[in-house]
């Protein structure tokens, strides 16, 4: 249910992140919104907030069709899935309705999700922050409780269903301030602004998609052929490592996504060396933190799932170091390739499929035919990465900052180390008076 759930969000093909620095060129006084590259603002960063009100209505037209479409596809093609996988329902107590709860709440996840893009291109992450964490302690409560009225898996997709909603709610409640609301009385829309304003975001945005397919299959495929070609335990094993080292490279990767409104804000100023100021500082944050969170993971990931009696265990520490080096090499090229689309120019479509499709072939060559495992799992998509990916997107930012790769790590890290310095300095005179 989960891989379904996983596979349909493919759909969103690329509008997202198109849509967010789309919203934070015109938070950042963007006039337009050009097909390839960037509106250098020459207006002292004053809003358009008809170009605004357009791009909020074609975010939330695009995504009406796209959640319809998904929940098509779900209530059709999945329902067959879920009734071959579950034996005519009968694997699971109330799978049906299990299902069609889920596929509801995947509907509703995808038709409100341009709200969280507004917010964060916006540049208000602590508001698009708090509905995030507001709805998932909502999930949690419904969740919880219904487990214990032992309403089993059925609280787990009615938790789903209304965390979004309450999410849509707070994200309306945190966007539209006093200032908004004013200007927006009077500024009026027709089809035509919002065709123009679909035809520009468009251009990029199948790129994207065809970058988010690339992604998918890098990133997802893995547990996929996990299902097929190993055990339980191991598939246990290997989701759990996956999650746990995902969460890690999601903490660690917090500065950067806070600063991608600045980022944004910066290239539509043409402002590059506070740019590459603030991209090392979020980078130098990101090497620190995966690297000791997934050592602490590492050493005391197993005895901590002993001690609260998981049904799971970690994989080995060979396996486990293997993957997270993996996945921050994957972190960190992305991560490039992120500032490089900031820009509005997507030049790795080709090398994502590519790495992809090679990813696919090279699961299923060495768990077929070489029984490799784990490890498998783990070494095709680092292996394929690294021969192009890992090194190239880097080294384009790089070059375009004007310096090598070696001297943007030291300067990320001399950034992190200079702003820790600053707290614990604060800190000090802090209780020094």
């Amino acid at each position: 249910m989960l891989n379904i759930g996983m596979m349909v969000t493919l759909f969103d093909f690329g509008f997202s992140p198109q849509f967010t620095r789309s919203f934070s060129y015109i938070f950042s006084g963007a006039q337009e919104l050009k097909k390839e590259g960037v509106y250098v603002t020459e207006n002292n960063g004053s809003i358009n907030y008809k170009l605004l009100k357009n791009t909020i209505a074609t975010a939330r037209l695009v995504y009406r069709y796209i959640s319809l479409f998904v929940l098509f596809i779900m209530l059709s093609l999945g329902t067959l899935y879920i009734y071959i996988t579950t034996y005519k329902f009968t694997l699971v107590n109330n799978a049906l309705l299990i299902w069609i709860i889920y596929s509801f709440s995947v509907f509703f996840n995808i038709y409100y999700s341009y709200l969280n893009s507004i917010l964060v291109g916006k540049g208000d992450i602590t508001g698009s922050r708090k509905c995030i964490v507001y709805s998932k302690i909502i999930y949690l409560l419904i969740a919880i409780v219904m487990l214990f009225l032992n309403f089993k898996l059925i609280s787990i997709v009615i938790a789903n269903l209304i965390a979004p909603i309450v999410q849509r709610f707070l994200s309306y409640k945190y966007f539209y301030d006093k200032e908004i609301r004013n200007q927006f009385i009077n500024t009026f829309i027709n089809k035509n602004d919002i065709r123009n304003v679909f035809e520009s975001i468009w251009h990029n945005t199948k790129k994207m998609g065809f970058v988010t397919l690339g992604a998918f299959a890098i990133n997802r495929s893995s547990m996929f052929f996990a299902g097929l070609f190993l055990s339980l335990n191991e598939v246990a094993s290997y989701g759990l490592m996956q999650q746990l080292v995902g969460s890690i490279g999601n903490i660690s990767l917090t500065m950067f996504i806070i600063h991608q409104p600045k980022f944004a804000s910066y290239l539509v100023n043409n402002d590059k060396e506070n740019l590459l100021k603030e991209f090392s500082f979020t980078m130098g944050f990101f090497y620190i933190a995966f690297l000791s969170l997934s050592i602490l993971l590492i050493f005391i990931g197993n005895p901590t799932l002993k001690i609260i009696k998981s049904n799971s265990v970690l994989p080995s520490t060979t396996v486990m170091i293997f993957y997270c080096l993996i996945t921050l090499l994957e972190q960190n090229h992305s991560s490039f390739a992120t500032i490089i689309s900031l820009g509005n120019t997507i030049p790795f479509v080709k090398q994502s499929l590519i790495s992809g499709f090679a990813i696919i072939i090279g699961l299923y060559i060495s768990l077929s035919y070489f029984k490799t495992g784990i490890m498998g799992l783990v070494l095709v998509p680092g292996i394929v990465q690294a021969a192009y990916n890992n090194w190239k997107w880097p080294m384009v930012v790089c070059k375009d900052f004007g310096v090598s790769n070696f001297a943007f790590i030291k300067m990320s890290l001399i950034e992190i180390l200079n702003y820790i310095k600053r707290i614990l300095n604060g800190t000090y005179r802090f209780f020094k008076k």
